[in-house]
């Protein structure tokens, strides 16, 4: 199911079968970590953090109590796996989860790995302001690479 209007059911619809759609900034794209059950994981653009990556629901739904329940449970394991993948490849101190949906009104989720060297780590990350760090595409491959080495 999917709503025509809505821009996470455009990059799903985008990112079958190819592995990389435009973003919405002029000059980022979106990279397809993996095509999981549920969901698909995509390498946000912006790696401050290294590893930011989005789980985004195949089905759109702006709720994730919208779906049926064998769906939101492998939507949930599918999201799970991905943070364990991240943490494994970058060991970061924490991960933060981060699930609003005020922007976009499609099921996704934010995995932001936090590292040692952040300047406010207790506090949430949208309260400090960054300019985006957009990686060479080596890196980008690298760390698409290391995310994928631990995605069982």
């Amino acid at each position: 199911m999917s709503d025509a209007g809505c821009v996470f059911c455009k990059v799903v619809a985008a990112l079958d079968p190819p592995d990389t759609c435009p973003a919405g900034e002029a000059g980022q794209v979106l990279r397809k970590v993996r095509d999981l059950t549920a969901s698909i994981a995509i390498l946000a653009p912006d790696q401050h953090y290294k590893g930011y990556t989005m789980v985004v629901s195949k089905t759109h739904a702006v709720e994730l109590y919208e779906l049926p329940e064998r769906q939101s449970t492998q939507y949930f394991q599918d999201m799970v796996a991905v943070a364990r993948a991240i943490a494994a490849a970058f060991k970061p101190r924490k991960m933060n989860y981060e699930a609003l949906g005020n922007t976009v009104g499609h099921l996704h989720w934010h995995l932001f790995p936090r590292y040692e060297w952040d300047p406010h780590p207790k506090r949430p990350i949208w309260e400090t302001s960054h300019s985006p760090r957009l990686p060479g595409p080596e890196e980008y491959a690298d760390t698409l690479a290391a995310i994928r080495r631990h995605l069982a």
